[in-house]
This record gives structure tokens, sequence and C-alpha cells, in this order.
């Protein structure tokens, strides 16, 4: 049983490095410059007449560099940044009319830099600093009254800095820091009650070294550090009891990871 395990997260972590290693991003989305309007968003169909320019966000020669476009419940969100107010979350529906900013979340000139953009229950998640409580957690709906920030999970301007964001059923797993345990797994459904730290793996302010999170067959696969038996590869399924490291691969305190 652990080597089928084994084999199924080696097979899943290669594919997801092969797709962050490429440029392609959600239903033929893409940034090009066409050595007009500078780098902007573009999509295409695969075939030459249905390949175009979506909308030149920054207008003029200047770039507005479009990224992390991604798919969702709610449309396409991406970055973007209109020369005005930094890179913020925008949604498009492919037209140029269909394409707008959707919120300024750090008012001004200043950088959200919105990331991620995974669904949770009924919302989408996604990463964002508004300039005051640092990068933390936040949900859209796809509109800017739907757009806020989910909860403070560092209190004050430091940002728990949620990463690693990875879908399984109707919730998500990230890693965080919430300034007492380190960085470490969490979990959320898109409501406050629902986003909760499911283990601190490495007891204390360390912090567990999360990485490379994967959903396999319902459960959350991923490398963590416990103190005790180096990165070694953990599975969840959301609650403390359902937290466990599958193998110490590597036996007693080096890594395998």
């Amino acid at each position: 049983m652990i080597g089928g395990i084994l084999k199924k997260y080696c097979f899943f972590l290669a594919m997801m490095n092969l797709l962050l290693a490429g440029n392609v991003s959600a239903a033929g989305f893409f940034s090009a410059d066409d050595g007009i309007s500078g780098k902007e968003l573009w999509y295409s169909d695969g075939s030459a007449v249905g390949t175009r320019l979506v909308a030149d966000i920054n207008p003029g020669a200047e770039k507005s560099l479009p990224f992390h476009v991604k798919s969702v419940q709610h449309g396409h969100l991406f970055s973007a940044n209109d020369g005005y107010r930094g890179y913020e979350l925008w949604r498009t529906d492919g037209t140029e009319q269909g394409t707008w900013l959707v919120r300024d979340i750090h008012v001004g000139s200043g950088h959200s830099f919105p990331l991620f953009f995974i669904p949770c229950g009924k919302l989408t998640c996604f990463s964002a600093d508004d300039g005051n409580a640092g990068k933390e957690l936040w949900v859209t709906d796809g509109s800017e009254e739907g757009t806020r920030m989910l909860t403070d999970i560092f209190p004050g301007s430091s940002g728990s800095r949620p990463n690693h964001m990875t879908r399984v059923g109707d919730r998500m797993f990230f890693g965080a820091d919430d300034g007492i345990h380190g960085y470490e797994l969490w979990i959320t459904d898109g409501t406050v009650d629902g986003t909760r730290l499911v283990m601190d793996i490495f007891p204390g302010a360390e912090g567990s070294t999360l990485t490379k999170l994967i959903e396999v067959d319902g459960q959350l696969y991923f490398g963590a550090n416990d103190g005790e038996h180096g990165l070694e590869l953990w599975v969840s399924d959301g609650s403390p009891e359902g937290t466990h490291m599958v193998l110490d691969i590597n036996h007693g305190p080096p890594s395998s990871m």
C-alpha cells in the first residue's frame, strides 16, 4: 500500500513540476508582446486566426505583465498592472469589454500581488497584501463587493504569507504562519469559522518546512519536518488525528526530500 501511495505521489509531483515549468495559462490565455502594446493578455484557440490580444490593460507600449491566469467558477482571474494601481486582481471573459479590474486591494499605486486563485467552498481563495495586514488569505466571488480578506491569520502588518494552496474536495489546504506556530499546515472551506490550523507538525515557532502539497485520491500528501525525522512524506485528511507521517523513508533525523 505504501508503495502505491509513493508511486502516485511521485507521478502527481512530476506533472505539477511539468506544468509549473511551462508558460501555458488557463483556458488558452497567455501573456505576449506584439511589439506595439507591450506584454499584455492574449488568447488562442490553437489556430492563427483564433489568436488575438484580449485587452491592452496598460495602454500603449507600456506592459501590464498579466500572470497567473486561472479559470475558476467566477471566471478567469489573473494579476495585472494597468500602470495606475499596481498589480491587482483582474477578471476576463476573453473579450476586451469583459476584462476589468475586480478590486484595487492595495489602494493607490501599491501592489497587492494577488496569487493562486483556488476554489474553496462557494468562493475563490487567493493571497494578497492590502498594505495594512501584509500578505494574507483573501476570497472573491468575482465582484468588487465580494472580494475581501477572509481572516488576518497573523494579526498586524507582518502577514501570514499563505502559500502552497492546494484544493482537496471543497476545501483548500495551505501553508501559513500565525506568528505562534511558525509556517504550518492550514485548511479552509472559504469561511472564517472553517479556516484553522490543521496541526503544529513541528511544535513551537520553528515551522515544519511544508513543501510539495498534492492531492491524491481525496487526501493531501506533502513534505514536512516534525523536528525528529527530517523532511519526509506526510498525509492529511484535514483533521489533527488524520495528519501523520506516511513513512520515515530516510530513517532518523536525515531528510528524504
